[in-house]
């Protein structure tokens, strides 16, 4: 695994690209699908759950929180144009529908009861 994607604790120069820790703990899962480490799917649920409640308490749209997910997804997704890197792409694709279907179904659990 690349150096960059081992490292936390680099400061962007802009703010709005900061990741909090509950996404950086989403970050984590997404690097884990990317790499082939079996992590539990109710575990990446928590972490999608965690990230959605912070952005939806914060006022951000359905739409927001869904583009945050990707953005945090962003990282390892630019690797899969290396030469070899074909299987992890489909994994973490896979992994980052997953997060999206889980963050749509709890940003509107409240809307629906």
């Amino acid at each position: 695994m690349s150096i960059a994607l081992k490292r936390t604790d680099v400061v962007p120069s802009q703010q709005q690209y900061r990741l909090s820790a509950k996404e950086l703990k989403l970050r984590n899962y997404f690097i884990a699908a990317f790499t082939d480490v079996d992590k539990p799917e109710w575990a990446l649920r928590g972490a999608v759950w965690n990230v959605t409640d912070e952005l939806k308490d914060s006022g951000e749209s359905a739409e927001g929180v869904i583009k945050r997910i990707k953005y945090i997804a962003a990282i390892p997704i630019s690797f899969h144009y290396r030469v070899g890197y074909k299987e992890g792409h489909s994994r973490l694709t896979e992994t980052v529908a997953k997060a999206t279907s889980f963050c749509i179904e709890r940003y509107f659990v409240d809307a629906a009861s």
